[in-house]
C-alpha cells in the first residue's frame, strides 16, 4: 500500500497518479480484514488446523510402515502453550484413526514436541512449523534412534477424506 503512494505521488502524469491511487484504495479492505482468505495473523506461525503428507520409516524397524497422514492440530482452550494431534492414516481412501496426543507449542522456535509412551513404544515427536509447510521427526527412546520423518503441508478439511468422529480417538 505504501509503495503504491509513494509511486502515485512520483507520477508525472495526472492520469498514472489517478490511476496508482485507484489500485491503492481498491487494494485497502473495506472491513480491515484481510482478503486473502489465510488467517488473520498470517505473520503469526500456527499449527493448528488440518495438514496432510507423508510420514516415512527410517532405519531398521520391520512393523513401521510408510503412510500418507492427515493431522489436526486443535487448540487447548485456557492454555496458548498446548495443542492437541489428532492423528489418522489414510488407508483405501479413508481416513483411520491411530492417535490423539497433546504437544507443547514453542511459538517463539515456532516448533511443537511431545513424549509419550504407547503399548512398547516410548518416544519424543517434534514438528517445525514453516508457514504453511511442517517437517518432524520420531526420535525412539531410551536408544534416541530416529524412527519417522514427517513432511506435512496445511490443507482445507475438503482437500482431504472426511473426518473421523472425535470418540474413535477417546476424546
Amino acid at each position: 500500500m505504501i509503495c503504491l503512494d509513494i509511486v502515485a505521488a512520483r507520477a508525472r502524469r495526472p492520469r498514472m497518479r489517478l490511476l496508482m491511487l485507484i489500485i491503492a484504495a481498491c487494494l485497502v479492505p473495506v472491513n480491515g480484514a484481510p482478503q486473502s482468505g489465510h488467517h488473520a495473523d498470517r505473520d503469526e506461525p500456527t499449527a493448528i488446523g488440518t495438514w496432510t503428507g507423508t510420514s516415512i520409516c527410517v532405519g531398521d524397524r520391520p512393523a513401521c510402515k510408510n503412510e500418507v497422514v492427515v493431522y489436526r492440530f486443535l487448540a487447548v482452550e485456557g492454555d496458548a502453550g498446548l495443542m492437541t494431534l489428532l492423528a489418522d492414516k489414510i488407508i483405501d481412501g479413508k481416513r483411520e484413526p491411530m492417535y490423539k496426543l497433546q504437544f507443547q507449542y514453542n511459538r517463539a522456535a515456532r516448533s511443537l514436541t511431545c513424549e509419550f509412551r504407547k503399548g512398547q513404544t516410548h518416544g519424543i515427536w517434534a514438528y517445525e512449523v514453516s508457514g504453511d509447510a511442517m517437517t518432524g521427526t520420531l526420535v525412539v527412546l531410551p536408544d534416541k534412534a530416529l524412527g519417522r520423518r514427517v513432511n506435512v503441508h496445511r490443507v482445507r478439511d475438503d482437500q482431504v477424506p472426511k473426518a473421523p468422529p472425535l470418540d474413535e480417538y477417546g476424546v
